[in-house]
């Protein structure tokens, strides 16, 4: 499902404040989505997560931890790049996340801090009175969190963690923002996630990713866009400098190796 079908940006601004100044925000006019899935490939330092924080801030949209993103102090740059932005829907929705790395690791330490400190007030009240119906939303808290990602997000690994929160946080129909989703991730792990993400788009989810990993730029029919000398260009898989690279690589790494000695 195309939820979101374009993205423009407005005329020229003189403002050269962050973001405004990075030479691909200036040049940038307009993205369409014509698939589901949509890459955004680019060297670090380039835009590529801008523009992404951009999108998810006109959109008002969700951080992965259950946030209002107009909570998060650090996306203000990214807010007023975003209020230059206009966005085309085929149908709006409001579901759907914005996941960055370190808000999934935030967000796992605090339920984290929520699961204990409801086990000891709950184990306090029953000290204090066995029968007593205050420990009733404490245990509701419990079976909820118990339900949603089994014994915590801290007990299991990383990557298999932000898996079980990307599953138990994804409704069909939704717009999935996803800014290097592979930073957690093992290349097994990615190919779980592949596989996640293409029963999703069939329950009508979208995804925009920005991602460095030539393992998620293969998910099948996705559309990649490369930031080449400071434009957006629409490319093929193999035109990728990450894959020519990373091939070239894995054929070969005593020919890039011996420069570092």
């Amino acid at each position: 499902m195309i939820h979101l079908k374009s993205v423009t940006k407005g005329g020229k601004t003189n403002n050269e404040s962050y973001p405004f100044h990075l030479p691909f925000i200036k040049n940038f006019k307009e993205i369409s989505f014509s698939n589901p899935v949509t890459i955004i490939v680019g060297e670090n330092g380039t835009g590529k997560s801008t523009l992404l924080e951009a999108i998810a801030t006109n959109m008002g949209s969700i951080l992965i931890g259950g946030e209002n993103i107009d909570s998060d102090p650090t996306l203000g740059p990214a807010r007023e790049l975003g209020m230059e932005m206009k966005l085309v829907w085929t149908i709006k929705t409001r579901k759907g996340f914005f996941f960055r790395a370190n808000d999934f690791i935030n967000f796992a330490s605090r339920l984290a801090a929520i699961r204990q400190e409801s086990k000891d007030t709950l184990q306090e009240i029953k000290k204090r009175d066995p029968h007593s119906l205050e420990v009733l939303p404490y245990a509701r808290t419990l079976y909820d969190l118990q339900n949603l990602y089994g014994e915590g997000l801290d007990v299991r690994s990383h990557g298999e963690s932000f898996l079980d929160l990307f599953q138990a946080r994804f409704q069909p129909d939704g717009i999935y923002i996803l800014d290097e989703p592979e930073a957690p991730l093992s290349p097994l792990k990615q190919l779980t996630l592949i596989s996640m993400i293409n029963d999703m788009v069939v329950e009508g989810g979208q995804f925009i990713i920005a991602t460095h990993s030539p393992i998620l730029m293969a998910i099948p029919n996705a559309d990649i866009f490369a930031i080449i000398e400071d434009e957006l260009k629409q490319v093929d898989y193999e035109e990728v400098e990450h894959v020519k690279l990373t091939r070239d690589f894995l054929n070969n790494p005593e020919r890039f190796l011996r420069h570092l000695n």
